[in-house]
């Protein structure tokens, strides 16, 4: 029983694992995330749970597909993330679960501001990070005006630039090394 257990427990981590690589991926390339990863995962995780857990696993997977949408859904109204990485957090929630969910989620944000300390370091810009929180801060204060719109403009011209790099982290990879290091600890 045990070895079954944690067969079930590894194939709940892999599968997300495999799947963020590939979103990953595209992310950096494209800087979007495929709707033809997001659900299929989603759904999957949704499956797998409910046939491993019953109604009890069921109810696991979406507690973590839950979490993993609500975390990222105040930086979607902002208009600082597009709605793939939020629909991968919620699919990759599916799969670990709310708890691990979570800790997903914690490694990437740490893992993307460091990414963006190094990028503004590299491109000599970190004099703008004061008024980077500005521009944050404000968008968090008029938060009323972003729930009315969907994806931000804002995020989509950043995306069609040429140099859309400086301006843009393609998030995916961020959940990807999110999902890496809670495999890595499991």
């Amino acid at each position: 029983m045990e070895n079954n257990e944690y067969y079930g427990m590894s194939i709940a981590f892999l599968v997300p694992l495999l799947v963020v690589l590939i979103a990953a991926g595209i992310d950096f390339r494209r800087f979007r995330v495929p709707n033809a990863l997001t659900f299929p995962l989603c759904f999957s995780g949704l499956l797998f749970h409910a046939w491993r857990g019953g109604l009890a696993g069921l109810q696991f997977s979406a507690g973590g597909m839950l979490v993993g949408f609500l975390v990222l859904l105040l930086f979607y109204v902002l208009g600082v993330m597009g709605a793939g990485d939020v629909k991968l957090m919620a699919a990759v929630g599916a799969w670990v679960g709310g708890i691990c969910a979570l800790h997903v989620f914690c490694v990437a944000g740490v893992a993307a501001g460091l990414c963006s300390l190094v990028v503004l370091a590299w491109q000599h810009r970190l004099r703008e990070i004061p008024a980077i929180a500005q521009v944050t801060w404000m968008q968090l204060l008029t938060l009323g005006h972003h729930i009315a719109g969907s994806e931000s403009a804002s995020l989509g011209a950043a995306v069609q630039r040429p140099d859309r790099r400086r301006f843009v982290l393609p998030f995916a990879v961020m959940i990807a090394i999110g999902v890496l290091a809670v495999v890595l600890v499991q």
